[in-house]
């Protein structure tokens, strides 16, 4: 379906995505974080946080066991590992404190770890990233500012912008003067001319510009990476909750009230097509969905699924569906040591 967004009620939406995003710009909750596919679809990297343990580890597609590349027990967290395009590294954040955050590339065996930001200036809080084409540019998200607006707020990222770097670490770049409240998702298009993010496309040609992401305004809520990869023919994958008509009955366990007879009940994926505007919903559940990972060569995708969101003790789990919402199945990981 195609659909034209009705003007009073995407602003409407855009005031109650704003609240909810604004508290998910960094991840505490124990359990699987982030997750990426190989180029080859044969293996999966993650990042996985338990009390202050934190590591990033890769999972062949048809084993049970995960290999850990990196561990950090002082309290650094991991975040975000993403393959290279040859599959044999994987580029993450290393988050040191809620303000303080910079680039990394290791092999996938662990070996030869090197850092690209150093705390620069427009690259001292990197949120999220994502690889160019052959894998030569960063693209990334930096908050200017960690803090909040009112005194009975909690402080998270603000002031973001999105940037780029050279993956040797050189020619930083500023790509826009937003000084956003908030920016959630960070994907770049198969033509590598557009960054998307949750709500709006940043054109890389000169003059530099924002459009408005035409999404279904009923989409609401997104999560800390709502964006999929872009696949070469156009298709990403969204994550995030959905506003429906308030169902009589539900309990509060399930239900997010929004007001104007609006409610979210649960999150789902969504499958977008950029070529033709298309949008199709995969799977709906009762929990908070996160981190989309579309298979390069499958029609099949992985994600996280957490219920704490509705009060749910299950924590965060990697799940596995294909496009047509077919063959929904729960992946457990099993570490070769104990995790703190």
């Amino acid at each position: 379906m195609k659909i034209t967004p009705p003007k009073l009620l995407l602003q409407f939406i855009s005031i109650i995505l704003a609240i909810a995003i604004s508290g998910c710009s960094v991840i505490s909750h124990k359990g699987i974080q982030s997750v990426a596919i190989a180029p080859d679809d044969q293996s999966f990297a993650f990042s996985y946080r338990k009390g202050n343990e934190s590591l990033v580890a890769v999972n062949k597609i048809d084993e049970n066991i995960s290999t850990i590349v990196l561990r950090s027990q002082d309290g650094i967290e991991y975040e975000r590992p993403t393959f290279s395009d040859n599959g044999q590294e994987l580029y993450f954040i290393s988050r040191k404190k809620h303000d303080r955050s910079d680039l990394y590339v290791v092999n996938t065996d662990g070996s030869g770890l090197r850092k690209i930001t150093h705390g620069q200036e427009g690259a001292r809080n990197i949120q999220n990233f994502s690889l160019s084409e052959g894998g030569a540019t960063i693209y990334y998200i930096n908050s200017g500012i960690y803090g909040h607006y009112s005194p009975i707020a909690a402080s998270h990222p603000h002031n973001m912008d999105f940037y780029s770097i050279h993956s040797d670490g050189t020619s930083l770049e500023r790509l826009s003067y937003r000084n956003s409240y908030d920016l959630s998702g960070v994907s770049i298009s198969p033509s590598g001319e557009h960054i998307y993010s949750r709500e709006e496309i940043l054109s890389l040609k000169e003059p530099r510009h924002f459009t408005p992401f035409q999404i279904p305004p009923f989409l609401v809520f997104t999560s800390q990476y709502p964006l999929s990869k872009f696949t070469r023919t156009g298709n990403v994958v969204l994550s995030c909750s959905k506003a429906e008509k308030i169902k009589p009955g539900y309990s509060s366990r399930e239900e997010i009230p929004l007001g104007k007879g609006l409610a979210v009940y649960g999150g789902g994926l969504f499958l977008i097509n950029i070529n033709n505007g298309t949008v199709n919903e995969i799977i709906h559940l009762p929990s908070h969905l996160d981190s989309p990972a579309l298979f390069h060569n499958q029609e099949r995708v992985l994600f996280i699924r957490h219920d704490d969101v509705y009060g749910g003790k299950t924590g965060r789990e990697l799940w596995s569906v294909n496009l047509d919402g077919s063959d929904l199945h729960k992946i457990d990981l099993v570490f070769p040591e104990q995790i703190n």
